[in-house]
């Protein structure tokens, strides 16, 4: 369930002076800004978080506001924590990630959707386009030291029983040179009969993730 979407970008023109130019040279006046301008030094880090087994907004849809905490205490005594996560977190550490930087994000078990990822991309700065194995997410704008863009791969699951196993990398070397990918894993530890926890007047199933 794919969409085309546009690539996101900056369009970088120079106003090149002078009537005595070619057209070969006006040419070339415009590609060497752009290509300094994507070589200027940064430093960036990917960073995965996995937290949390499930849905809490799902849980409450099945049990009812009512008994919902009641139901959280007992997961818990399983080791289940209700607010899963599986989330990527790209930094500017030091000077600029510019736009038109590109992150492949694998999706092997293809369980994401272009849309989906679109609508979970913190901050509106990416664009995303799908590829073979996964998806291209593009920064639409400069990301200056400090600042940061997530992409949130739990909320654009298209089934979240099912296994799932995620890298973010960046496409090109920073000018440290280091190796700017992460991953965030989640696997189906089991689908929760509600009803054998006991509880009056609860029942149904829940899926409950791991994180590895």
């Amino acid at each position: 369930m794919e969409e085309n979407t546009t690539r996101g970008g900056i369009d970088r023109r120079t106003i090149v002076k002078g009537a005595a130019w070619s057209l070969p040279v006006v040419a070339v006046a415009v590609a060497t800004p752009f290509a300094s301008a994507s070589a200027a030094p940064f430093n960036a880090t990917v960073t995965g978080n996995c937290s949390g087994n499930y849905d809490l907004s799902v849980l409450t849809s099945i049990v009812g506001p009512a008994l919902v905490g009641t139901v959280q205490t007992a997961l818990g005594l399983l080791g289940f924590q209700p607010n899963a996560t599986r989330r990527f977190t790209v930094t500017a550490t030091s000077g600029t990630i510019p736009a038109g930087t590109s992150y492949t994000l694998t999706d092997p078990n293809a369980l994401l959707t272009v849309s989906g990822l679109q609508n979970v991309i913190g901050a509106g700065v990416a664009s995303v386009v799908s590829t073979t194995g996964g998806f291209v997410i593009t920064t639409s704008a400069d990301i200056a030291q400090g600042g940061s863009f997530t992409v949130d791969v739990y909320r654009a699951l298209v089934n979240v029983g099912a296994l799932s196993s995620f890298t973010l990398t960046q496409n090109v070397s920073d000018s440290d040179n280091a190796d700017n990918s992460d991953t965030v894993s989640s696997l189906l530890a089991a689908a929760v009969n509600l009803g054998s926890l006991g509880i009056i007047g609860v029942s149904g199933s829940l899926a409950v993730q791991t994180c590895n």
